[in-house]
């Protein structure tokens, strides 16, 4: 009876695994944390998902300015490695990682007056650890919107997405 049971419960959990979400191809998604988070770090975030693969993933938190940075610096997440920075361009810039529509990745500060937010740090997940979030309900999942990538209204933009 106890072989039962155990080969029903493994039947059961990949059965879970076919119905997680697969998200390597997350890659320039919005994950807007939803009310069930109560991560202190990563509440009441907007978080554009750079990088998503099977290794794990990497997004900036798009609603976190630093005040009074000099020139305009965001927090990009809990992680306080790097800067990197977001470019909107028709033309893509030189050195740039594509990640969705004309919202480009750059791996440092731009040299140009394009529209551009440069962030220090991001929020990283390691394999899985963001199917379980989803699956968790922690996390809803959008379109990239180059508009919420560069919204001028960072404080409402996790209200208004929620919604």
């Amino acid at each position: 009876m106890r072989w039962v049971v155990l080969a029903l419960a493994v039947r059961i959990a990949a059965a879970q695994q076919i119905e997680l979400p697969n998200t390597p191809g997350l890659t320039g998604k919005l994950l807007v944390a939803t009310n069930k988070s109560h991560d202190p770090e990563l509440g009441r975030t907007v978080i554009l998902l750079i990088h998503d693969d099977a290794n794990g993933a990497i997004g900036l938190v798009l609603n976190r300015p630093v005040a009074g940075s000099k020139p305009p610096m965001w927090s990009g997440g809990p992680i306080p490695l790097e800067v990197r920075t977001l470019v909107r361009s028709r033309v893509p810039p030189r050195d740039a990682e594509h990640i969705f529509g004309d919202v480009y990745l750059l791996r440092k500060e731009p040299a140009s007056n394009q529209a551009a937010r440069v962030y220090a740090g991001y929020a990283g997940w390691a394999p899985h650890q963001l199917n379980d979030e989803i699956v968790r309900g922690l996390w809803k999942i959008l379109p990239g919107d180059a508009k919420a990538v560069f919204d001028p209204n960072p404080a409402t933009l996790w209200s208004r997405l929620l919604r």
